[in-house]
């Protein structure tokens, strides 16, 4: 039977995966359109960052009661995804081409399949 703690890390994958793969195909629509990052977009890489952090806190207070759980492994996770988003977003307002959102999809691609092995490793 799922614990309380597992249910909520559930909700907050889904919740991440959710955020993660509407930036990218936003991403990925404007980089179509050859426009650059405007302040919507950077406020959804915002949001993602955000939400890594909080991922970041939870797992943070939660550790202890993660089954065997490599602290080394499940953090450079964490951390990286989060540095991803992070030099993406600053990237994409730097670069006022297409290319700005270019970035932001690929870090979204890439913070996608973090997201993923970030939920085996707590598993």
């Amino acid at each position: 039977m799922p614990t309380k703690l597992g249910r909520v890390f559930t909700v907050f994958t889904i919740v991440l995966y959710a955020v993660t793969g509407i930036l990218t195909l936003w991403s990925i629509v404007e980089t179509i359109r050859n426009r650059p990052a405007g302040k919507a977009l950077l406020g959804g890489a915002a949001l993602l960052l955000l939400l890594l952090i909080v991922q970041l806190i939870i797992s943070i207070a939660t550790f202890g009661s993660a089954h065997e759980v490599d602290p080394l492994l499940y953090f450079g996770y964490i951390i990286t995804a989060i540095m991803v988003i992070a030099l993406a977003g600053f990237w994409a307002f730097a670069e006022l081409s297409r290319w700005g959102p270019g970035v932001l999809a690929a870090a979204g691609l890439t913070v996608t399949v973090m997201i993923e092995r970030l939920d085996q490793i707590w598993q």
